[in-house]
């Protein structure tokens, strides 16, 4: 009888564990059947999946720096251009100012007045004066031989030998407009032909080497400024 008794407890015993190891089970599924449903815990689900995610998954904000992107190019900027602009044109309206005329000076006839001489020798004789800076000019003289000075149609041009040839040359240049008829310079006479060698006359002022004879046309008509 002893012995049934013990095996009646037990019996006991594992009724009860059974029932509690079921309870223990359905227990927490019942719990998450309660809550799944909750706003509250619905909420705390959300806020958990809003957070920010790890600093080390975020990406980094884009630079704000001004700064430009250094170039790879190894070559500088080119310099800038020293080229001069062209001047721009002129939109003035204004009258260009009248060309101030420029009237010549009136020129003098040369004086017909001159050691005697006839009015067309004196006013060559003038112009010559004036012209080489002559200061001693003979005129009307009277000569042994056959001569143009005793009838007042001859000048004798004191001077070196440089002038007399400038002015010999500008006499039988200008020959037709003076009425020359020729001239005697250093032992040589000319007519407009050339110059011929003249006969030794024995002296320097015989022989014309100090002076330009020029011997005139009896009628010319002759128009010279002084």
């Amino acid at each position: 009888m002893a012995g049934r008794h013990r095996k009646k407890k037990a019996s006991q015993w594992k009724l009860p564990a059974g029932i509690a190891a079921a309870v223990a089970t359905a227990l927490p599924a019942s719990m998450w059947l309660t809550t799944a449903g909750s706003p509250d815990v619905e909420a705390a689900s959300a806020a958990l999946a809003l957070q920010a995610p790890p600093a080390s998954s975020v990406p980094p904000p884009p630079s704000t720096s001004t700064t430009p992107p250094s170039s790879s190019s190894s070559t500088p900027p080119p310099a800038p251009s020293t080229t001069v602009a062209p001047p721009k044109p002129t939109t003035s309206t204004k009258a260009p100012a009248p060309v101030k005329k420029i009237v010549p000076a009136a020129t003098a006839s040369c004086s017909t007045s001159l050691a005697g001489t006839k009015p067309h020798v004196a006013q060559v004789g003038n112009h010559i004066k004036a012209k080489f800076g002559v200061s001693n000019i003979g005129g009307v003289a009277g000569r042994a031989n056959a001569s143009d000075h005793p009838s007042g149609l001859a000048l004798d041009f004191m001077v070196d030998t440089a002038t007399g040839n400038a002015i010999a040359d500008y006499l039988l240049a200008n020959q037709k407009d003076f009425g020359v008829t020729y001239v005697i310079w250093r032992q040589r006479y000319n007519d407009g032909s050339g110059w011929d060698t003249m006969e030794d006359r024995g002296g320097a002022t015989a022989n014309h080497m100090d002076h330009v004879h020029v011997s005139f046309a009896k009628s010319a008509k002759v128009s010279v400024s002084c």
